[in-house]
């Protein structure tokens, strides 16, 4: 009978925690696939892109797809081009290595293209693997660009499509590389061909 003030102490208690494990789940489950949203491009791929993201088209003339967000410093892009014209290109200019893969060619020759506008502070190994059944390579970079002050960390990924190849790059600051990885890992694991 003495501790029959405690009861309203500790339900009040209860129901506080209650509320703050609701809230918490709330925001959980919100992370999932429901904050993304597919888009369908030029009739050749699916892709998934976050929903704070937001189209545009000035970040690569090449790219086809482009998506950004100035608030959280996050940038994607997507190019492809034909397979056969690629090869085609890098055999004539004598820089086509035949020990490697058409993707791992293709890798290679991105990087090097990026090389020419950054400096490239730390890379990763190179991972290859499958996404929905196409060959991939990813390879992640923190690099110095050419007239910025804070470092950019990227994450790439090179897709084997059939007739042709994609590179999959997301970005941001390399402060924010923890905040964004899981993002740009899901996206690129979200690219799938039109059938």
């Amino acid at each position: 009978m003495r501790y029959r003030h405690l009861v309203p102490v500790i339900a009040l208690v209860l129901f506080l925690v209650s509320c703050k494990d609701s809230k918490n789940k709330k925001e959980v489950d919100t992370f999932g696939t429901d904050t993304f949203h597919t888009y369908s491009i030029n009739g050749n791929y699916n892709i998934d892109v976050p929903n704070f993201m937001t189209g545009t088209t000035g970040l690569n003339e090449e790219a086809s797809l482009q998506f950004q967000s100035l608030i959280k410093e996050a940038y994607l892009l997507v190019i492809d081009e034909p397979k056969a014209d690629f090869e085609e290109v890098y055999r004539d200019l004598g820089q086509y290595d035949d020990s490697l893969s058409v993707i791992q060619n293709y890798r290679d020759a991105r990087l090097q293209i990026l090389s020419r506008t950054t400096q490239i502070i730390h890379k990763s190994a190179n991972t290859s693997r499958l996404i929905h059944g196409l060959n991939a390579e990813s390879v992640e970079l923190d690099a110095k660009v050419n007239g910025m002050d804070n470092e950019i960390s990227y994450f790439l990924t090179f897709i084997n499509g059939g007739e042709k190849v994609y590179m999959v790059m997301g970005w941001t600051l390399k402060e924010r590389k923890k905040e964004h990885k899981k993002t740009f890992k899901t996206i690129a694991e979200s690219f799938r061909l039109i059938d």
